[in-house]
């Protein structure tokens, strides 16, 4: 007889975390449709129903599908006259979730959904990816496409997929990628042409499409053949079959990968394929960015959940492993890594679940604010909130959007070398789950792009608010000093390197474009600083030295998030505060490596960068040219 687990409930930092939401907020702003779609009449029975939910999907995670994972690996999708074919186990998986509405879990109930709200959502996803991460990577395509349709679609497009995607006949893809067009959108070549009945026909090539053997494909392309720029982008919705059963579009090739053997990432061919606009033209880019959010924080739970499983793994094995009379768990150097392991799936935990909340409250309060239904009062105070909602969760996406994809495969090869021999082997599960692991930092946008965003943004505050970032950058120098807490006096060491790297990155911008001699140490000469680059700092251009660095400032601003969060963990319940005090002493040096890094002479990288060659490579090259 198999052993019942369960990844919710026997998780007691998972719990922990959970209670902590303040469901209160989130009953408070939801829809009466949501509301009454639960069945419940207050905050406490509100989270209760949803509760109950989880226990049930933890169940069956930690169950059923965690014990099929295996077999999931081994069995293969197949591709014939351009239908894919799920293998039996898989189907099995997505059946078994199907049938506990797991599809309609956050969809709106007017089509047959439980309006739940999105971090109910990414715990659900959470749980599964720590079971079977292929088996997760199927049933996102259900919730998230009919969300995206609900909300910028018409009546007749919700009409037309919405209930069949809850009832979870169909499911969907969303086609942003092309062979020669990646991150940078602005390039892609795939087009609609209007007719005359207000549909449209797609033509192109999308790859690398998760789930790209969905009935309903979000495709993201140009409103006409040769048209530029993102503001040329619409978002249209094009269904695999016509209503006769034949197909719309091709899909040309399934994908061989390292990992996610049960996801289907496909190549689709769109040759006239009918479809429909969703919302207005030109602003497809703007739509994409909405689901995209979303997704990077349902990749940062992703990883919790692929984290949680090699941390459960890995302890497991040191516990039982025996070496020189004790378990190899109790030899100084397994255990450090084994209570570091766990002090940094506490802080991705810790973070992750406040994001979580917070785009719960960016949902709702964007649905309440559209209802009409406020009085002005309410509504102001509602917008105020919103507005902060809105700036946190900016903030956090990159950061652990960045932190999860680069940290969770660090993770697994860590619980990999505990496994020591073993773990080179197919017999334990820890090398699947380094190979799991090696998509976190790709899809969703790769972590150099995450990076991209986060020291823009961070470049754009400075501009836009030098008063603020100077009294920060110079504040938490003098915070660490006189704090008496020994926990907040590390926090602010570690804000205040996060700031010195801004500073230094400024003043290399100024180096590269001005002519002036100013001191990084004097609030005078910085703010003179910032006024002196505003200007240069508004062309893309311009940024060089500072996109260099990009990843270098993500990976700081990360680092400071995560300690943030804990930090307020411990300041809540003094029994956490073991865990904020390890990872700030662990990365404090990783800050300060850092911060030296954004200190070295980068005049051969921006040689490279600009096309110019090194007096050293010239020397080689004409050497070898000789020959």
């Amino acid at each position: 007889m198999q052993k019942k687990r369960n990844f919710f409930t026997e998780n007691q930092d998972l719990m922990a975390q959970w209670q902590k939401i303040a469901m209160d907020k989130i009953y408070d702003w939801a829809s009466e449709e949501d509301k009454a779609a639960t069945g419940t009449e207050d905050a406490e029975g509100y989270r209760a129903t949803w509760q109950e939910i989880l226990t049930t999907i933890g169940e069956v995670c930690g169950t059923e599908i965690a014990a099929n994972a295996e077999q999931v690996e081994k069995e293969d999708l197949t591709l014939k006259d351009g239908e894919v074919t799920l293998p039996p186990t898989l189907t099995q998986n997505i059946d078994q979730l199907l049938q506990l509405g797991t599809a309609a879990l956050g969809v709106n109930p007017k089509y047959g959904g439980l309006g739940a709200p999105f971090i109910v959502e990414l715990i659900a996803n959470e749980l599964l990816f720590r079971a079977c991460p292929s088996t997760a990577l199927n049933m996102v395509w259900f919730g998230s496409i009919a969300q995206i349709v609900d909300k910028f679609g018409s009546d007749h497009e919700r009409d037309m997929v919405i209930a069949k995607i809850c009832e979870g006949t169909w499911s969907g893809n969303m086609a942003l990628t092309e062979p020669d067009a990646g991150s940078d959108l602005a390039n892609l070549t795939t087009y609609g042409e209007e007719q005359g009945d207000g549909t449209y026909k797609l033509y192109g090539t999308k790859r690398f499409i998760s789930n790209g053997n969905g009935q309903v494909s979000l495709v993201l392309a140009k409103n006409k053949k040769g048209a530029k720029g993102l503001k040329n982008l619409n978002l249209y919705m094009c269904l695999r079959n016509h209503d006769d059963g034949t197909a719309n579009y091709k899909v040309e090739k399934v994908e061989e990968k390292v990992g996610l053997h049960g996801s289907a990432t496909c190549e689709l061919v769109y040759d006239g394929s009918k479809a429909w606009r969703l919302g207005k033209d030109g602003e497809g880019f703007k739509y994409m960015l909405y689901l995209m959010n979303d997704a990077r924080i349902a990749v940062a739970f992703q990883g919790l959940g692929l984290m949680d499983e090699v941390y459960h793994l890995a302890s497991t094995y040191a516990s039982e492993r025996t070496s020189w009379d004790k378990p190899i768990a109790r030899h100084e150097r397994v255990a450090e890594m084994l209570f570091d392991m766990e002090t940094e799936l506490k802080a991705v935990r810790s973070l992750s679940y406040r994001a979580g909340y917070t785009q719960s409250m960016v949902h709702y309060g964007e649905k309440l604010l559209k209802s009409g239904t406020l009085s002005e009062e309410k509504k102001l105070e509602v917008e105020k909130e919103l507005s902060r909602f809105r700036r946190r969760i900016r903030r956090w996406t990159p950061l652990i959007k960045w932190y999860v994809g680069e940290r969770s495969y660090e993770f697994a090869r860590t619980g990999l070398q505990l496994h020591g021999g073993y773990g080179f082997t197919k017999e334990y599960r820890a090398e699947w789950l380094v190979r799991e692991s090696l998509i976190l930092s790709i899809y969703e946008g790769t972590s150099q792009i995450q990076g991209l965003m986060c020291a823009k943004d961070v470049l754009k505050e400075v501009i836009r608010k030098p008063r603020d970032f100077i009294e920060h950058a110079l504040g938490y120098r003098v915070q660490a000093l006189r704090e008496s807490d020994s926990l907040r006096k590390k926090l602010n060491r570690a804000r205040q390197l996060a700031h010195s790297a801004v500073v230094g990155v400024l003043f290399q911008l100024l180096k590269a474009h001005v002519r002036a001699t100013l001191s990084e140490a004097k609030s005078t000469d910085l703010m003179r600083a910032i006024k002196i680059l505003s200007s240069e700092l508004v062309k893309f251009e311009n940024l060089s030295p500072a996109f260099l660095h990009a990843e270098r400032i993500c990976e700081m601003k990360a680092i400071v998030a995560h300690a943030e969060s804990l930090v307020w963990d411990a300041e809540e319940d003094s029994e956490r505060r073991i865990w904020a005090d390890r990872y700030l002493d662990t990365n404090i040096p990783r800050l300060q490596m850092l911060r030296s890094q954004i200190d070295l002479d980068a005049t051969a990288v921006m040689n490279r960068v600009h096309g110019v060659a090194s007096d050293a490579a010239t020397e080689v090259d004409s050497a070898v040219a000789g020959k």
